[in-house]
C-alpha cells in the first residue's frame, strides 16, 4: 500500500510507530522539534477519516528521535486534522503549549512535561510570537463553520447570525498574565475595506501569523460563500500592529499560504489580479502596496511555502496531482533551482467535503535547517516523516 517516488537522492524515513494509530504535527509554520534535536512534537488520532466530533481526543506528545517511539504527554478535544490544536513548545524544552476544550471555552493550557504543572490561559491561540510573550486569538467556531479543517467542532459562534460583530476579531493575549484585549473587531475591518462582498456579506479571519520580531501580524481576511448568488470566499490580505491598525496589501484577490522572510516581506502564493493569469509565490514589502513576482522558478500550483532558518532555500508542499501524489519542493532561491525531494500519494483527495481532513505534507524544518520533517498517508495511514537533508548533494544549512 507504500506509495512513494523519492528522487533528488534523498530518502524519507518513518518515525512514528505502526501500532494502528494516525500520526501528524500539524500545519507547516510551526516548529515541532525542540533545541536538541531528539524531540518531535506530535498528535496522536484514533481515526482519520472524517471530522473530529466534539468528544474526539486527540492524544499530544513527541517522538523520540533517538530511542524510537511515541511519548503521550496530553489530551484535548480542541483539534482538527489540519492545525491540530497548535501543539508547539513554549519557552524551553520542559514546556509545550496546545489549545483545549475547558469550562465552556477553548482555551490554551501551558504544560511543564517534567511536572505535569499545567496553567490555563483564557483564549485558544491562533498564533503565538516568537519571544513567547502575546498570541494571536480568533473565534475557532466561527473558522469551524467556515472551513471544519480549521476549526473547532464542540461550542457554537455566540455571533452566527451577525455578519461582522463589534465584539469578535482579533485578539491580542499576554502569555504571562492571560490578559486580552480586543484589538480589532470584524465590523472595524469591514468598515476599513468596505469592498464587496464584504459589504454585505458574513466575514471573519482566517490564518493570522506574527512576523519574526513579534510587532506586526498579517492575516487572511475573508468572506464566508454565499452559494445563493455564486459567491465563493475571497480574500484580502491585510497586515497590522499591536493597536490593532490594519493595513492592506495589494488587491482583493487570491491569497492562500504565506512566510514571513523578515519583519517586513512576506512570501505569499497569490495572484494580485484574480483572474487565475499569474499564480505564483510574490514578495509582499508591509505598511507599503509594493509587491512582487519571485523569479523562476516559480510554481504555478499552490504551496505550503516555507524558508529556510538561512532563508536561502524555499521549501513547499503542494497538492494532489491528476494521479494523487503531491510533491515536496525545494526551491535554491540562489541558484534558482527547483528540485523535487519526493511525491507521496494521498489517500484523502483535496475536494469536497473529504478536504476538512485531508493529509496534506506541511513539510517544516528542524530548528537548524538540516533535517524536514512532513505528515503523508502514503503508507495507508496517518505517519510522520524526516528527511536528512544533507542526503541532498550541495544543499547548505
Amino acid at each position: 500500500m507504500c506509495k512513494a517516488i523519492e528522487e533528488a537522492g534523498v530518502k524519507a524515513k518513518i518515525i512514528t510507530p505502526d501500532d494502528g494509530g494516525h500520526y501528524f504535527f500539524g500545519y507547516y509554520d510551526l516548529q515541532p522539534f525542540d533545541t536538541t534535536g531528539r524531540y518531535h512534537l506530535c498528535h496522536k488520532a484514533p481515526f482519520e477519516d472524517h471530522i473530529p466530533g466534539p468528544d474526539d481526543v486527540c492524544e499530544l506528545g513527541m517522538l523520540d528521535l533517538k530511542e524510537g517511539g511515541f511519548i503521550k504527554l496530553a489530551e484535548t478535544t480542541a483539534w482538527n486534522f489540519q492545525q491540530g490544536a497548535m501543539l508547539q513548545w513554549y519557552k524551553d524544552d520542559d514546556h509545550i503549549l496546545f489549545n483545549v476544550h475547558e469550562d465552556g471555552a477553548y482555551r490554551c493550557c501551558i504544560l511543564n512535561i517534567k511536572t505535569g504543572e499545567r496553567r490555563i490561559l483564557p483564549k485558544a491561540v491562533a498564533n503565538v510570537s516568537n519571544d513567547r510573550t502575546k498570541a494571536l486569538c480568533i473565534n475557532f467556531s466561527r473558522m469551524f463553520n467556515f472551513r471544519p479543517g480549521y476549526g473547532y467542532n464542540g461550542i457554537v459562534d455566540p455571533y452566527f447570525d451577525e455578519l461582522a460583530p463589534e465584539d469578535d476579531g482579533i485578539f491580542l493575549m499576554d502569555m504571562e498574565t492571560g490578559d486580552c484585549k480586543l484589538i480589532a473587531s470584524l465590523d472595524k475591518l469591514v468598515k476599513a475595506f468596505p469592498r464587496s462582498p464584504y459589504s454585505d456579506g458574513k466575514v471573519l479571519i482566517n490564518h493570522i501569523n506574527f512576523n519574526t520580531t513579534g510587532d506586526r501580524y498579517a492575516m487572511l481576511f475573508r468572506n464566508f460563500s454565499r452559494k445563493e448568488i455564486g459567491l465563493v470566499w475571497r480574500t484580502q490580505l491585510l497586515t497590522g500592529d499591536l493597536e490593532g491598525n490594519i493595513h492592506c496589501l495589494g488587491n482583493f484577490a487570491v491569497h492562500s499560504h504565506y512566510h514571513w522572510k523578515n519583519d517586513r516581506e512576506l512570501l505569499i502564493f497569490s495572484d494580485p489580479d484574480l483572474d487565475n493569469s499569474d499564480m505564483g509565490l510574490y514578495l509582499y514589502h508591509d505598511t507599503t502596496d509594493e509587491f512582487m513576482k519571485m523569479p523562476e522558478p516559480n510554481p504555478t500550483r499552490d504551496l505550503h511555502c516555507l524558508y529556510s532558518p538561512n532563508r536561502r532555500y524555499i521549501l513547499g508542499d503542494d497538492y494532489p496531482d491528476k494521479e494523487c501524489f503531491r510533491a515536496l519542493h525545494l526551491i535554491d532561491t540562489e541558484k534558482g533551482v527547483d528540485t523535487i525531494l519526493g511525491k507521496y500519494y494521498s489517500y484523502t483527495v483535496s475536494w469536497g467535503p473529504v478536504a476538512e481532513y485531508r493529509c496534506d505534507l506541511h513539510a517544516r524544518y528542524d530548528r537548524t535547517g538540516r533535517y524536514v520533517s512532513f505528515d503523508s498517508n502514503h503508507i495507508g495511514q496517518r505517519c510522520v516523516c524526516l528527511i536528512d537533508m544533507n542526503d541532498l548533494k550541495g544543499y547548505e544549512w
